[in-house]
């Protein structure tokens, strides 16, 4: 190469080094994913006091109105003699009586539509190994005596408290955190409690899987859904998004992939990235929290295509707020994002970035407005060209460490068709056109 060539070609590389820095970001309103049906959350406190109902969950219902939720039914009473709850008589606990009063409330008062009743733990006397705190297995001979307080408590629900409950799990029972079914006992318990239901009269299905994390979801479906005589009691494909963070996107595609050739939504039953996050004090407070929670929230969207997101919690567990609802948590406004702009009715897009630091999901909302969310993982600020959207830039808001919750003065560029925006470092970023 000659010398004034090779000049040329350092100055040219040294310019496009300098001045070319814009991130572009594609959207494809022609290539359609799934439309969101709704971004709900876990209502789980049956589970750790005496009362399902708190102020959290009072303040989430009012602010956020999900349509799906899942609450926790309680098999287990530490204080109480089994026989005092078996059977029938479980409808008659205090605990279960507030849980069946705050199912009614969620209907009548705030417009809840759809409820999943998930089992976390049963009492000793139905299990094989009751010295164990988790990979509890019940005895199959049990499943009758277990599905007496079941039915008992969904027949209550739909004909005294007028709230008939949609969906059932084990909540994780791939994995025996609390309790564990092999597929093999997944699928005897499924047509004995599926042909019960029936004779019943319930319309309740099982979530299909409810697994515990990401990876091993449709491995574990797969084996659940080798005998064809249990499809018709299959609800949507349920996956928990707990220790996701650091595997590949294509696990989750794997999750939509398969979804689609079964013909079933895709729900995230427990929105979360740290199952362990309670062990460390506060955690759930900071900033940190916060956006990693953003990353996987967006992920879980983006690439397993949830139609139904269920997050942990809008109750006063991995709490968004302080129990007094007085202080809103960085996470508080994270959770707004999703549930102010990429809620019920919008058609998520296909969109593309050309830098795997800062991700994009984009979708069409039910006023036909284009939204795209932008996180900046980036520790600086960066120029953003986004192609493909209609329309100018009318709201953007953003949240950082600094500003959790900042609808920002629209300062964007525009060439032709093209829209150019800057993004603070360390961002999440809600655009409307």
């Amino acid at each position: 190469m000659k010398p004034v060539i090779l000049s040329l070609f350092i100055s040219t590389l040294m310019f496009y080094t300098v001045f070319s820095q814009e991130v572009k970001i594609d959207v494809y309103p022609e290539i359609q994913k799934q439309k969101i049906v709704s971004i709900g959350g876990n209502y789980c406190q049956a589970n750790y006091t005496n009362n399902a109902w708190d102020e959290i969950g009072e303040a989430t219902l009012t602010e956020f109105r999900p349509s799906h939720v899942r609450l926790a039914l309680p098999l287990e009473f530490r204080n109480l003699e089994y026989k005092e709850y078996k059977g029938e008589k479980i409808v008659e606990e205090p605990s279960v009586i507030t849980l069946l009063e705050t199912m009614k409330r969620m209907k009548n008062d705030y417009g809840v539509s759809n409820f999943t009743i998930s089992v976390w733990r049963v009492v000793d006397d139905l299990v094989q190994n009751p010295e164990d705190k988790s990979q509890r297995r019940i005895k199959p001979e049990k499943y009758d005596e277990l599905l007496d307080m079941i039915e008992a408590f969904l027949l209550t629900a739909k004909n005294e408290y007028g709230v008939e409950a949609d969906y059932f799990s084990f909540n994780e029972s791939d994995g025996g955190w609390q309790m564990i079914f092999s597929p093999e006992e997944t699928i005897a318990f499924f047509k004995k409690a599926g042909e019960r239901f029936r004779k019943a009269g319930l319309k309740t299905k099982f979530l299909w899987a409810d697994t515990a994390q990401t990876k091993g979801t449709v491995e574990f479906a797969t084996m659940i859904a080798a005998d064809s005589t249990i499809w018709k009691y299959l609800g949507p494909l349920c996956f928990h998004s707990w220790w996701s963070e650091n595997i590949p996107d294509n696990e989750f595609e794997r999750i939509a992939n398969f979804a689609k050739a079964w013909d079933k939504p895709v729900w995230c039953s427990e929105l979360g990235f740290d199952a362990m996050a309670w062990k460390v004090k506060g955690m759930n407070k900071s900033w940190d929290y916060a956006f990693r929670f953003a990353k996987i929230s967006h992920r879980m969207m983006k690439y397993a295509e949830v139609e139904v997101s269920l997050y942990w919690t809008w109750q006063n567990n991995y709490s968004i707020m302080s129990s007094d609802t007085k202080i809103k948590y960085p996470s508080y406004f994270i959770t707004r994002h999703y549930t102010d702009f990429l809620n019920t009715g919008t058609q998520i897009l296909h969109s593309t970035s050309s830098d795997p630091e800062i991700i994009v999901i984009s979708g069409l909302n039910k006023d036909g407005k284009f939204v795209l969310q932008i996180i900046n993982q980036k520790n600086k600020n960066i120029s953003t060209e986004i192609n493909g959207v209609i329309g100018k830039l009318s709201q953007l808001v953003s949240s950082t460490e600094e500003e959790n919750w900042l609808e920002k003065e629209i300062n964007a560029k525009y060439n032709g068709s093209k829209t150019i925006i800057e993004l603070e470092a360390k961002s999440v970023n809600t655009l409307i056109f």
